[in-house]
Formats: structure tokens, C-alpha cells, sequence
């Protein structure tokens, strides 16, 4: 096939990582972890051969929403007992992202709507030229959503 008969733009090349399974990584605060949480990132481990879960910092956290209930060791400890590879995440992911170079960076369908290039300090021109395709991946399972923030709802309820 030639000039783009197969699709393709002329002088296209699959990325670097084509044909073996991509490393992930997903980058989050992970706090009150729950089970759409793990849900979510057994979804996310599938995408590829090996996962890596960065987990914000309290600092970072912090900087835009309520401090984590848990800190962040605690968080990071949870999610390595559970065979997470886990590495701390204390921007908004832009470094970590480039320094990982996975082949996907997975994120849940909740930031569908928001602007996740924002909050990671990325644009979607720079994730192409790293060769990182950005997947979306459902948040909800099974039909019962959950959230640190309805755990802690909950909790305050019932109190």
C-alpha cells in the first residue's frame, strides 16, 4: 500500500510502542479509596502490559480542592498492598507524564466533560508528538456509582 492507500496519511508511521502492549498510567488523588475506584483501575490495567498509578500529593491536592482524608502515604500504601505500581504525583501530571512516557494515559469518563488538558498542563499537540493516546475509560461500574465525595456524605449523615 502507498500513499496513504491504507488510511493513512502519507509518511505516517504507527507509534514507537505499536505492536507490543503500551505501558498505562493514570494520575489521581485515589482518597476514602473505595470500589469504583479499583474498578476503575483494573479497567485502566487492561489497556496495556503494565500499569503505573500516579497518586497527588497532599500538597498538590491541596492546591485546587479539599485536602485528602487520607494522606498521601496512606494512599499510596493501599494501592501498592493492592499490586499497584504506585508513584507520587506532586504537580499537575505534566511531569510525570513525560518522565513515565506510557503509551496511554488513562482517564475516567468523568473528565469527559471538563478540561483535563488543563489540569494535567499538557495540550493534546504535545501528547501526539510524545506518541500518548489519551483513553477514556468508564468510571461507574456496574451501575453503582460511588465517590469519596458520597462517602463522606454518607459519613456526615450518619453521624
Amino acid at each position: 500500500m502507498r500513499n496513504g492507500s491504507d488510511g493513512t496519511s502519507p509518511g505516517w508511521k504507527p507509534p514507537s510502542w505499536a505492536g507490543t502492549s503500551p505501558v498505562v498510567l493514570t494520575i489521581g488523588t485515589f482518597d476514602v479509596l473505595h470500589f469504583g475506584q479499583i474498578a476503575f483501575l483494573r479497567k485502566c490495567s487492561l489497556l496495556g502490559s503494565h500499569l503505573v498509578v500516579g497518586v497527588n500529593s497532599d500538597r498538590f491536592t491541596g492546591s485546587y480542592k479539599r485536602r485528602p482524608v487520607m494522606s498521601q502515604d496512606e494512599r499510596m500504601y493501599a494501592l501498592a498492598a493492592l499490586g499497584f505500581d504506585v508513584t507520587l504525583n506532586d504537580g499537575p501530571g505534566r511531569d510525570l507524564i513525560f518522565e513515565k512516557k506510557p503509551g496511554i494515559l488513562a482517564i475516567g469518563s468523568d473528565w469527559a466533560r471538563k478540561d483535563y488538558y488543563k489540569q494535567i498542563d499538557v495540550t493534546q499537540d504535545e501528547l501526539d508528538v510524545a506518541e500518548i493516546c489519551l483513553a477514556y475509560v468508564p468510571y461507574v461500574s456496574a451501575g453503582m456509582p460511588m465517590s469519596t465525595s458520597e462517602i463522606i456524605r454518607r459519613i456526615k449523615e450518619n453521624s
